[in-house]
């Protein structure tokens, strides 16, 4: 099913319209298919908002799919299709998949709390409250939606499309930080856009090395499934919460450093251990 997709790679103008066309595009179709689907089922109006999410991206996909399909007859037609990278074509060299999943699920953590101090300062967004309130009455449908959805729909979308397209276009360091970027503005608020730009560096450097989207799906799914069970184990943390918030303060600066070696030094282990990653635009033909 991805092979129909792969033959896109968006530049950067074309990825900022991919962006465009999901949050303008995509939110309109949302907003009128769920006051549609409220209007009928009015008691569901909550649980129906969520799970809706999946269609804000049905017009950028649709743009994706056209593209690719363009691309490919226009290589048929010139009698070249050369080798394209492959939207998930997993790679963990000598470390393998098992050891590199169970290094991610803990980097996953590492991460996030030696980052935190960076956003911990920032206000809270109110429509974020409102979400907290909504996983809260609705967990099964905010599930779905949070742990499910987003995972596999924004890194194909912000990984498997948009950086494995911007490989191609420029630099890996650019591609990797400008998909970061665009991954943080996705989120549309300043106290979700800093931590998802930082985690989305990391992502993007993963899929760079690995061309594993199951890996980023994973570690995508590992961070935001840490976030649901803490607030639905937790319901009375105040929502601004973090883990200064969780540790006692008398272990916190002794995690927080082991936390830091630990992820300087998996990540020095993977980068060492992963094949060489083969420029995309030198790739050999097939």
């Amino acid at each position: 099913m991805l092979n129909r997709f792969k033959y896109y790679l968006p530049n950067v103008a074309q990825s900022w319209l991919l962006v465009l066309l999901m949050v303008v595009g995509g939110g309109l179709l949302v907003g009128t298919i769920n006051i549609l689907l409220i209007l009928i089922f009015p008691s569901l109006s909550e649980t129906i908002t969520l799970l809706t999410y999946p269609i804000i991206f049905i017009p950028p996909f649709l743009i994706i799919l056209h593209s690719s399909r363009k691309e490919l007859r226009n290589r048929i037609f010139e009698e070249c299709i050369p080798s394209v990278m492959e939207i998930n074509n997993p790679n963990f060299g000598r470390l393998g998949a098992v050891l590199s999943m169970v290094f991610l699920f803990f980097l996953v953590f590492s991460i996030n709390l030696i980052t935190e101090p960076i956003t911990y300062w920032m206000g809270v967004p109110d429509f974020l409250e409102k979400l907290m309130n909504q996983i809260h009455s609705n967990k099964i449908s905010t599930f779905i939606s949070i742990v499910l959805f987003a995972p596999v729909l924004e890194e194909f979308f912000c990984r498997g499309i948009i950086l494995r397209g911007l490989l191609h276009h420029v630099t890996p360091i650019k591609a990797i930080v400008l998909s970061a970027f665009i991954f943080g503005v996705m989120h549309l608020n300043p106290w979700q856009a800093i931590p998802a730009f930082i985690i989305g560096l990391f992502m993007g450097w993963i899929y760079w090395r690995t061309h594993s989207l199951w890996a980023t799906i994973f570690i995508h799914f590992v961070n935001n499934g840490f976030s649901y069970i803490i607030t639905i184990l937790f319901p009375n943390l105040p929502i601004d919460f973090g883990f200064v918030d969780l540790i006692p303060s008398n272990y916190y600066y002794i995690i927080y450093a082991l936390s830091l070696t630990y992820t300087i030094v998996i990540i020095l282990l993977m980068n060492k251990n992963y094949d060489k990653t083969i420029p995309i635009k030198i790739q050999p033909h097939t």
